[in-house]
């Protein structure tokens, strides 16, 4: 189906921050720094539009949500919603029709225990990927519960994106122990489905934290830990990266072979979030983390990163071509590349708001927020 039709707006606020701000670094593969670009493109400003709503404050569980974590599309062009409160996956059709729910909570196969996010492989197998579980809790391609992996004892992965039938890329933390300090391994690698090893390792880094830093900055933890990074590719043979940074915008694109491909850089004026954002997501995150905890509630407060992150999403949107999501913009704003990394335009949802989530993919692009303003969440079919 045909999910994405552009409208060219008058967008002259947002051409204007790109006119002040965008200093573009070329784009580049074969592991190459990126070229300098010394001319500022002005280049169009294209606007998607809310075409279906699906979520009311009051009514049954069919069509409200108690916290969204992820929200794709299929391939044949269902609307697939995974709900962590109410630890389903609810299953619409292109209309916004309920169909039915996928799962529930419990211990028991095909059961969830804490989702956490989820993707389609090629074939169409659905994959949530379930910390309660330690792996993933595996859908076939008419969402019929086939088998459940829980393969990682220590930390099972944080995201995925799928690169095959049989192989996707996660990142996944492990943690060790040296000289009393806590060693945290961040690791990007491709893997083998159901396979517990990886096959290739894209990316790695280490942090080094004592118990005291911890216990200084707690926030630290959920920051570099948790939420570091994006990836993105979509089964298109190309697994895309960007660390969540506050002061570079770059994207790497790797080959299943592990080679890069693709390197992207912008040179952006860091952009200080708001008082009112920074009270808003401190408030969210923190009970966000004692409902995670139990419903106990937290004892730490959050402190969120002054900065806002340069890139917050990477992925092939309908068009074919690469979706960067800006994290500087307070409206979800996306720079589009071809797959050689050319800049050819971008695009804006126009709707304002801290906690906007958005997922794209070549089936079409969906949006909603963590923390709305109206006191409960609505998903939006974007076109």
């Amino acid at each position: 189906m045909e999910m994405i039709r552009l409208r060219r707006g008058c967008m002259k606020y947002l051409l204007t921050v790109l006119s002040s701000l965008l200093l573009i670094s070329g784009c580049g593969g074969n592991g190459q720094e990126p070229a300098a670009v010394q001319d500022i493109p002005v280049l169009p400003v294209d606007t998607l539009e809310a075409v279906l709503e699906i979520g009311v404050e009051l009514g049954d569980s069919t069509n409200t949500f108690g916290a969204i974590i992820s929200a794709i599309i299929d391939h044949e062009g269902r609307i697939i919603v995974l709900d962590q409160v109410a630890t389903c996956a609810k299953i619409y059709d292109h209309n916004g029709t309920y169909l039915r729910q996928v799962s529930r909570q419990g211990n028991g196969p095909g059961e969830l225990g804490m989702p956490w996010g989820m993707f389609l492989m090629s074939d169409g197998k659905l994959m949530i990927l379930d910390f309660g579980k330690r792996g993933f809790v595996v859908f076939n391609d008419s969402l019929q519960f086939i088998e459940e992996f829980g393969l990682w004892t220590q930390q099972p992965p944080l995201q995925g994106t799928p690169v095959s039938n049989n192989q996707y890329a996660a990142y996944k933390v492990d943690f060790d122990m040296v000289d009393e300090k806590i060693l945290i391994n961040r690791r990007v690698a491709l893997y083998s489905y159901g396979e517990e090893e990886w096959d290739l390792i894209l990316w790695q880094d280490s942090l080094e934290l004592s118990m005291n830093d911890i216990v200084e900055n707690p926030s630290v933890f959920f920051i570099d830990l948790l939420d570091p990074l994006v990836i993105g590719g979509n089964n298109s043979d190309r697994i895309y990266f960007s660390l969540k940074d506050a002061e570079e915008y770059r994207v790497t694109g790797w080959n299943p072979e592990g080679d890069e491909v693709l390197s992207i850089s912008m040179d952006l004026a860091p952009v200080e979030k708001s008082a009112e954002e920074m009270a808003a997501e401190s408030t969210y995150v923190t009970n966000y983390i004692g409902r995670m905890g139990g419903g106990g509630g937290s004892s730490m407060e959050f402190e969120p990163d002054p900065f806002k992150d340069m890139v917050i999403g990477v992925d092939i949107g309908p068009d074919g071509n690469l979706w960067v999501r800006r994290g500087t913009i307070d409206t979800p704003f996306f720079d589009i590349f071809d797959t050689s990394g050319e800049l050819l335009h971008h695009v804006v949802f126009p709707q304002e708001g801290w906690s906007w989530k958005t997922s794209v993919s070549q089936e079409g692009i969906l949006a909603w927020e963590e923390d709305p303003e109206e006191g409960y969440q609505v998903l939006y079919l974007l076109e």
